[in-house]
């Protein structure tokens, strides 16, 4: 079966200077992943910070992404907003820019039925230029609902989900319902990549893709080459650095370790 989005996907971090992103300093930090086995690029995630930023500036991120990934990295658009129109909008705007699909959560601040959320992926799915891909990321928006995710999986133009719950019971269902289906199961979540990638899901899109790429790529490595022990050392020596990012306030953590790592420097929006 030949799903869309399979591998490791780098979540990009967003650099800041003077409340801007940084465009230049973003550039660098493709340039840095282009060099490395990184199957493609998530632009405008919740590491990349698009709640902090307008609409026109998360355009702008992805037209850089765009203009500066290596032939062959797949790209993969954020189009998190609290409506629809908004989402369609991003929608359309990563098509022209020749994103595989677009990365949609559930519309947030208000509460909604599990009715609801279904009926807003399925308005942004038969609308969407691009394919979508499920957002289930409840530390910022209510949780997607397992059954509600498995009545989604078939529709023509949904084409995955990453979930960044952590939760491996909800993967291994979607991995057991996706069977035959094109339909990517992806974790988003970097301490239980090892894991997840043993139970069978197809990809990942994590922060720590782009600040350890070629650990997350050596985890892959291992994986396919049935040395499971060598993918967990590797997972192991992660764990450390992950607790260390997760020790301070999201994403400031993810940041630093990305400027130590690269060397670019990631400003704060509201440093000045």
């Amino acid at each position: 079966m030949n799903k869309l989005i399979c591998g490791a996907y780098a979540v990009l971090l967003t650099p800041f200077a003077g409340g801007k992103p940084d465009l230049s300093a973003y550039a660098d930090q493709i340039a840095r992943l282009n060099r490395t086995g990184i199957k493609g690029y998530t632009v405008n995630g919740s590491t990349g910070e698009f709640v902090c930023m307008s609409l026109n500036e998360q355009m702008s991120l992805t037209d850089t992404a765009a203009e500066r990934a290596a032939a062959g990295k797949g790209l993969v658009v954020s189009a998190c907003t609290a409506c629809a129109a908004d989402t369609l909008r991003l929608a359309r705007h990563a098509h022209s820019a020749g994103a595989k699909a677009v990365l949609v959560c559930p519309p947030y601040y208000f509460t909604h039925t599990q009715e609801q959320i279904r009926d807003y992926f399925l308005t942004v799915a038969e609308c969407s230029p691009v394919p979508v891909l499920l957002y289930n990321i409840p530390f910022f928006t209510q949780e997607i609902a397992v059954d509600t995710v498995l009545s989604l999986i078939g529709h023509e133009n949904i084409a995955g989900i990453k979930d960044s719950s952590a939760n491996m019971k909800r993967l291994m269902h979607f991995v057991y319902a996706a069977k035959g289906k094109n339909f990517s199961v992806l974790t988003g979540t970097d301490d239980i990549l090892f894991p997840a990638l043993a139970a069978g899901c197809d990809g990942s899109m994590t922060a720590f893709a782009s600040v350890f790429p070629d650990d997350v790529c050596a985890i892959y490595d291992f994986m396919d080459l049935k040395q499971e022990e060598k993918a967990r050392a590797v997972q192991e020596r992660l764990l450390p650095l992950l607790r260390k990012a997760d020790a301070l306030p999201f994403p400031k953590g993810y940041k630093l370790a990305m400027q130590e790592a690269s060397g670019i420097a990631f400003g704060d929006k509201e440093d000045e």
